[in-house]
Order: C-alpha cells, then structure tokens, then sequence
C-alpha cells in the first residue's frame, strides 16, 4: 500500500497537467485528434487509477471523469465578472443551465458548487457500492465543489487566468480519488 501511495503522489503533477489539457490548454495537440480531449484525458486518469492504486477504482474514475466533464461549464466560470457581456449568450438557453441557474438562485458561486460537486456524486456511489466504502465517501463532494469553486476565485486574483484553476481542480481530482483509494475496505 505504501509504494501505491508514493506512486499516487508521482502522479499529482500528471493529473494537473491533464486536467488543463481537458479544460482547453495544448489545444494545438489535442485539436488534431478526433472528439473531445476530455476523452483521452479521463483514459489516462482511470489509467493512472488503474495502475497504481486499483484496477476498479481506475474504470470507476474513468467512467466518473467522463460523466463530470461532459456536461458544459455554463458561463459561471466568471463568477459574475461578465453577467453584463453574457445577458444573450445562447448558452443561456439550454437547459443545463436553466436547471442550474434555478438550484443556485442565479448565484454563480452556488451553480459552480453544483457544477463542480454533484457531477462527482455517481462516481463517489458507484464507488462506495462497488468497494464496500462508508456511503458517507459522498459527503467528499462538498470539499471537492467548495475549494473548486475557491480555485475558480483565484484565478481571478492572479494573472494565471484559466490555468490556474484547472491546475488546481487537476489537484482536486488527485485528492479525490486518493480519498477513494483509503475509503475502500481491506
């Protein structure tokens, strides 16, 4: 378990790296492949889950990478810092984020919260049931949104803009399944 979890920590600057590469950045590599990179992305995310801590655990955060990074990033990412330049974005119209918008009462904080949190939920079950981990595992989700929604705020703080944030939600990802990984029984 030990050099699993020296391994896991190898991997921390690898899952960062890949989370900006999901949210947009070598856009000049992952342009020239087919589909969207959040595809290769979550492979190689489950992959490293996979290979270092559990086989099971890495097809879960596969399948839950996917399913938390299909849906679109809304136009919260600003946390109100352009609600006057977006007024007739189309984007406004879908119904993801009319669901959103309505759960969060209009706050961009609170619908990032949700974006960032509950789209982790599946994958946090679907790992508890198949593990036999504490269904409390769930309650992972609230750090998870809380301190993705801080990494989205500084971003704003610093002149790093987008990088920034999905680095840090690329150390989130980490965290999280390193959480997943100790929660399992045995």
């Amino acid at each position: 378990m030990l050099s699993s979890l020296l391994s896991w920590l190898v991997a921390l600057p690898v899952l960062m790296i890949f989370n900006r590469i999901r949210g947009g950045g070598m856009s000049s590599l992952t342009d020239r492949l087919p589909g969207r990179a959040l595809y290769y992305v979550a492979a190689i995310v489950g992959g490293l889950a996979g290979s270092l801590l559990s086989l099971e655990l890495g097809l879960v955060v596969f399948l839950g990478f996917l399913f938390w990074g299909a849906p679109g990033w809304g136009l919260w990412f600003d946390l109100h810092r352009h609600d006057d330049q977006q007024r007739n974005d189309p984007r406004r119209n879908d119904l993801f984020v009319r669901v959103i918008d309505a759960l969060s009462f209009g706050s961009d904080y609170a619908a990032m919260f949700f974006r960032l949190g509950a789209f982790v939920l599946p994958m946090l079950a679907a790992w508890s049931a198949w593990s036999g981990a504490s269904p409390w595992l769930g309650f992972a989700a609230v750090p998870f949104g809380l301190l993705g929604v801080g990494a989205y705020e500084l971003r704003w703080r610093t002149t790093w803009g987008n990088t920034l944030s999905e680095l840090l939600v690329g150390a989130l990802w980490w965290a999280l399944i390193l959480v997943m990984y100790l929660a399992a029984p045995g």
